[in-house]
């Protein structure tokens, strides 16, 4: 196998622009959920689980990140576990694995919390229309967390399709059969 291309979409968007794409989509999924939802809703909010929306608010970035580890589950002795901070207060949980994955799994991999709980945050907001405010807010939240993930995906897509994923220090790495070019 050989390296077709390297991907570090830290290096190649920025860390700025990658935030500013992220509030970007926060905006534009809260704004047409929001709407969306109360087309079909007239029901009147309450604040009453304020509390256990900050407490899912603080949970999700470790929960989408625990269903990134399930997709990995029978790898699990392969995936290095580690917490940076980054500006200096936000802990960030890296998940590292130490062998190549074939491109339609590492895809599973990228989009399983991105479907999963997308999935729970609608049907609970379905079900509970009077904490609509709650659902699309985390709705939006969690589509933010997920644009990382995104981008990876629609850059896998394009690579050939025996292609191998490995993570390095430097980045991703597609790794290819020699006779493919």
């Amino acid at each position: 196998m050989h390296c077709w291309k390297i991907l570090n979409l830290e290096h190649h968007y920025g860390t700025t622009r990658i935030i500013i794409m992220a509030v970007f989509v926060f905006l534009t999924v809260f704004s047409l959920s929001y709407v969306t939802f109360n087309l079909f809703n007239d029901e009147h909010y309450t604040d009453h689980l304020f509390w256990l929306f900050v407490i899912a608010i603080l949970a999700l970035y470790p929960i989408h990140k625990f269903f990134h580890f399930l997709a990995l589950y029978d790898l699990r002795q392969h995936l290095k576990l580690r917490v940076r901070t980054q500006f200096y207060v936000i802990p960030v949980l890296h998940m590292r694995i130490q062998e190549p994955l074939s491109k339609n799994r590492y895809i599973l991999a990228l989009l399983t919390p991105f479907i999963v709980i997308n999935t729970g945050i609608l049907i609970g907001t379905l079900l509970f229309p009077v904490y609509t405010h709650y659902g699309t807010l985390l709705l939006a939240y969690h589509c933010s967390l997920c644009l990382i993930d995104i981008l990876y995906v629609k850059y896998l897509l394009n690579s050939p399709k025996d292609s191998q994923i490995e993570e390095t220090p430097k980045g991703y790495e597609i790794l290819v059969p020699p006779t493919i070019h």
